[in-house]
């Protein structure tokens, strides 16, 4: 007679299913995977249930995911996201601390409560609407819409307004004393 308690743990057990992923399809309305799970199981079409407001593509080579049997009915399954610990993982948090990162290192860190750091690659976009109204790029930041600032800009060199430059525009009509001069040139 077999105890209870074993064929429970051993019943548990088989619900959820550590594979290795070999395919993954991010097409549709839900993301999913092929995996070669223990004894050359293999399963195909697996949805990946990710968070609400999140989805990530992680590199094939080494990812791994769980799989899970609804019932114990292997024709019932859903992955958990897939991971890749070899990928470029970020390490060195601190308690409280989130990083968002790809493969390719570029991150949102949310560091000590107090700051937040990002790391592009090449640019880094800000959108309303679809419509790009913050663009920064190693050559610069472009601005796309009405800036108001509510404290002093300070410029370490020349200010451009419509191709006159603030230090060495000069004036037309100058007179002395009290009338005004001419606009910039």
């Amino acid at each position: 007679m077999s105890d209870p308690l074993t064929e429970l743990h051993y019943g548990q057990r088989s619900q959820t299913l550590r594979g290795v992923v070999q395919d993954l399809n991010d097409g549709g309305p839900s993301q999913t995977v092929s995996v070669k799970m223990h004894y050359g199981q293999e399963r195909s079409s697996v949805p990946v249930h990710q968070p609400f407001g999140f989805s990530s593509y992680a590199p094939l080579d080494g990812a791994v995911t769980h799989v899970i049997q609804n019932g114990a009915d292997p024709s019932d399954l859903f992955a958990l996201p897939p991971a890749n610990p070899s990928a470029a993982r970020m390490s060195g948090l601190q308690a409280g601390e989130s990083i968002l990162y790809d493969a390719a290192g570029q991150k949102v860190y949310l560091q000590d409560g107090k700051i937040v750091r990002i790391d592009a690659l090449e640019e880094m976009r800000v959108s309303i609407g679809g419509q790009p109204v913050l663009d920064v790029t190693p050559d610069g930041v472009t601005i796309t819409g009405w800036l108001k600032v509510s404290k002093t800009v300070t410029a370490e060199e020349d200010v451009t307004a419509d191709g006159i430059s603030l230090k060495s525009h000069v004036h037309s009509g100058v007179k002395q004393g009290t009338d005004e001069t001419g606009t910039p040139q």
